[in-house]
């Protein structure tokens, strides 16, 4: 991914607003609540920003994980993020990631409800998505788009995408 713009803690609060509205949720009231360095050998960070999302009369305030970490996400951090929903008093969990997820996490997020969005070279995905020629960008392609991730595949989060996150999550329990 060279070339790329190095993805920030900043960087990474503005692409996942910028992704979730594009998708066709309304995001309100987005707010970081933890932010950590991951030890060795992940060697990043996890940033946690709690924010309503609406879409149509489904409304719920989220959990967002931005994690950045070198080497694949397991099924440990997305249990963990499973397990914060009720502190963070958010009903469902999401967690975007430039990382490659195992197939640990993608059963995990499948059995938590948490929604597994990673992000990929925009490049790249408009190269391999048959949009146009190789190699030719339009002057409106960002750095990143961002994949829903599960066991069923990879697709791209497109423009009224929202239906697909959404079909993804389960509500945490509040007791």
């Amino acid at each position: 991914m060279s070339g790329l713009p190095e993805i920030t803690r900043e960087y990474f609060e503005i692409l996942v607003v910028r992704e979730l509205r594009k998708a066709g949720f309304e995001v309100t009231d987005p707010r970081v609540h933890r932010r950590t360095e991951l030890p060795e050998p992940e060697r990043g960070f996890l940033l946690e920003m709690r924010a309503w999302l609406t879409r149509g009369d489904w409304r719920q305030r989220a959990l967002i994980a931005c994690r950045r970490q070198e080497g694949a996400i397991g099924r440990e951090p997305v249990e963990q993020l499973a397990g914060r929903l009720a502190a963070a008093e958010a009903g469902v969990g999401l967690m975007f990631t430039p990382a490659e997820l195992a197939p640990e996490a993608l059963a995990a997020g499948e059995e938590r409800g948490v929604a597994l969005l990673r992000l990929v070279d925009a490049r790249t995905a408009y190269d391999t998505g048959g949009w146009g020629s190789p190699g030719h960008y339009p002057s409106w392609l960002p750095a990143y788009l961002v994949q829903l991730v599960d066991r069923g595949g990879t697709r791209l989060l497109e423009a009224g995408g929202a239906a697909l996150i959404v079909n993804s999550l389960t509500e945490a329990p509040h007791g």
